[in-house]
């Protein structure tokens, strides 16, 4: 199945949660995936009529790790009892869905990256490098789907 790219904006928005700083093997090893986990869990308790789209944001990505912070559009001090947040602009995104059957999440970006740059496309990292939404009930990126994106300018 090949990947459909397209062009999304999202507007400014406060995305609030839990930060995360670790090793890509830390990641590997299931740490950001217990933190989704955990955060949907306390969301369906303080939230149980919210089905809104579980926010995972990337930046300071660098040889050995990288920063996330997953969270809810918008403040919520319900859902995390003390929590981080980053404030974003508007911003564009090169964006796909990766499917179960998809393959390996890293090889789909690698394969968009290909994409933003063929279609004329600049990547634009000042504010993160990956946004990815997960819908609720996510599990992980072989048993669910997530839509993965890549800020642009």
């Amino acid at each position: 199945m090949d990947a459909i790219y397209e062009i999304a904006e999202r507007p400014a928005q406060r995305v609030t949660g839990r930060l995360w700083d670790g090793t890509f093997i830390e990641a590997a090893d299931g740490a950001i995936h217990r933190l989704i986990a955990e955060t949907q869990e306390h969301r369906r308790r303080t939230h149980p009529r919210d089905h809104a789209a579980l926010i995972g944001l990337s930046w300071n990505v660098r040889p050995e790790g990288f920063t996330y912070l997953i969270g809810y559009a918008g403040e919520d001090r319900e859902t995390f009892a003390a929590p981080d947040y980053m404030d974003l602009p508007a911003m564009r995104f090169a964006t796909t869905m990766h499917h179960p059957e998809g393959g390996d999440v890293f090889v789909q970006y690698r394969k968009m990256f290909e994409w933003i740059a063929a279609a004329g496309h600049v990547v634009d990292q000042t504010h993160l490098h990956y946004r990815e939404e997960y819908a609720p009930g996510f599990v992980s990126p072989s048993a669910s789907s997530l839509r993965l994106m890549v800020p642009i300018r």
